[in-house]
């Protein structure tokens, strides 16, 4: 082990890159529990003093949306751009607006269905195997070999026995 070799030094390098990631990695977690703390302390003060209804223990946070703030985002999280609602009531009324609805506005029921029996993979390794038995069956030569390897030959010796 070298201090002047490259690929120690880059060894090195991505370790101490990997120890700051975690430490900033820790230090977000650490302020975003201090925020809901907070903001946990201030809506219990609210209730305390009657400027909020008190409100039961229950799983709201499953419910309740992150904001993405504009640190998130520069930190490189993916942030998800929603269509906007009344974008796509401006044009419902207008001819072709069909598409709007259904199932990735572009299908219905009845199109899945089709999608399913037609694109299934399973499906279509059986239609393969019923074409394949279909050609056996039909193939005069290969039924005949096939009853041959079933039925063992029937003995010459039970006509001469007689």
């Amino acid at each position: 082990w070298h201090v002047a070799n490259v690929s120690n030094v880059e060894k090195v390098w991505l370790a101490e890159q990997k120890l700051e990631q975690e430490k900033k990695k820790l230090e977000e977690y650490t302020h975003t529990l201090k925020e809901e703390r907070q903001k946990e302390e201030l809506l219990r003060l609210q209730q305390e003093q009657g400027l909020v209804a008190p409100r039961k223990e229950r799983v709201d946070f499953l419910y309740e949306q992150q904001e993405t703030a504009a640190s998130a985002y520069l930190l490189g999280k993916p942030v998800e751009l929603k269509p906007e609602d009344h974008d796509i009531k401006k044009v419902e009324h207008l001819p072709g607006s069909n598409f709007l609805n259904g199932q990735n506005n572009l299908s219905s029921s009845h199109n899945e269905e089709f999608n399913k029996m037609n694109n299934d993979p399973l499906v279509m390794m059986r239609a393969k195997e019923q074409e394949a038995l279909k050609r056996i069956l039909d193939n005069p030569l290969k039924m005949k070999q096939i009853r041959g390897t079933v039925q063992p030959p029937q003995p010459a010796a039970a006509g001469r026995a007689a």
